[in-house]
């Protein structure tokens, strides 16, 4: 063992794990002052909740290991909830005809937003947030304006975010621990994950060893399109009906949980491990809140001091290794 790491070894482990340490404390606070916030269906509950955040977070996470951003979190989501409602109702009853059509069509604005930024030299955050306004043009259209819903949702929507497994594991949650599990492999464990790293890390001397840059962004941006999609489907099957601004509330979180993950296991570096953590502590604090019966806009103050915190640390870290 180094000195180096004898002497701030537990300083540390303190710094890569706190945002573990903290959701565990701030779940232990929830159960001191409301003991049925560790009932076994609550903290399935949290999971659940925790679902939607953490599948787009991990999107927005594969996107920033690239060095890019993407502001169009929640209006993909919203798209992609609209479409499948759409499609389900008035032209194909088949979920998974309309599932696969959907995806495919998510698959499509990502390339439209690597297009724009790639291709067009378009700052990221300038070009999303453009493609995000449009988009909510898009599901206001197809919509109305107004909510859209059904009195006969097909089975397999409705089981992919009101099903059970065993009567008592929601799918959301296995589809979330799938989706973070399937992202983890991917980013640790393939050479294409490794390659995104290191073009976010640095793209220069990435381009000079041989790694296309410019492809390696276009996938990041079409995997984070994917997993928004996926996220606005599983949340219009758990509400059951569609608004045009379904997803817009998946945004702000999204990114939080995504500067929080920066914090976990490597500090500084955007990671999934870290965004399923940050994602379910978001959960945890919005679970607890209401559990305690605290005021409704206590969760957005803790949630905009979680996001400071967060970005603050992030821009330390990155600070200091300059």
């Amino acid at each position: 063992m180094s000195n180096r790491w004898k002497r701030g070894g537990a300083k540390d482990v303190l710094i890569r794990y706190f945002l573990l340490i903290a959701t565990v404390l701030t779940g232990v606070m929830f159960a001191v002052c409301e003991p049925n916030f560790l009932k076994v269906s609550n903290l399935l509950d949290i999971l659940r909740a925790a679902a939607i955040t953490g599948i787009c977070s991990v999107g927005l996470t594969i996107v920033q290991a690239s060095g890019e951003f993407d502001f169009a979190v929640g209006a993909q989501s919203s798209l992609a909830a609209v479409v499948i409602a759409k499609l389900m109702v008035e032209s194909i009853p088949n979920f998974y005809i309309c599932l696969a059509v959907t995806m495919v069509l998510s698959v499509l604005v990502g390339l439209f937003h690597s297009f724009l930024v790639l291709n067009l030299n378009i700052r990221a955050w300038v070009a999303t947030f453009g493609v995000s306004t449009l988009l909510n043009g898009v599901c206001k259209y197809m919509t109305g304006g107004g909510t859209f819903y059904s009195m006969s949702w097909p089975s397999g929507f409705s089981m992919l975010g009101q099903g059970f497994l065993f009567g008592l594991v929601p799918i959301p949650a296995i589809l979330f621990i799938l989706v973070v599990a399937a992202a983890f492999v991917f980013c640790e464990h393939t050479r294409t994950g490794r390659y995104i790293y290191a073009v976010g890390s640095n793209a220069a001397a990435s381009q000079h060893v041989g790694i296309d840059c410019v492809r390696q962004k276009r996938l990041s941006f079409l995997l984070c399109s994917l997993c928004c999609g996926f996220a606005g489907i599983v949340q219009a099957s758990m509400l059951s009906s569609v608004t045009p601004n379904i997803g817009d509330s998946n945004m702000l979180p999204a990114i939080s949980t995504c500067m929080l993950g920066a914090t976990f296991l490597k500090p500084g570096v955007f990671n999934i491990c870290g965004s399923a953590v940050g994602a379910l502590l978001m959960a945890v604090i919005s679970n607890g809140l209401t559990m305690i019966g605290a005021s409704y806009f206590m969760k957005d103050i803790i949630q905009g001091v979680v996001l400071i915190f967060a970005v603050g640390f992030v821009a330390v870290i990155n600070k200091g290794r300059r």
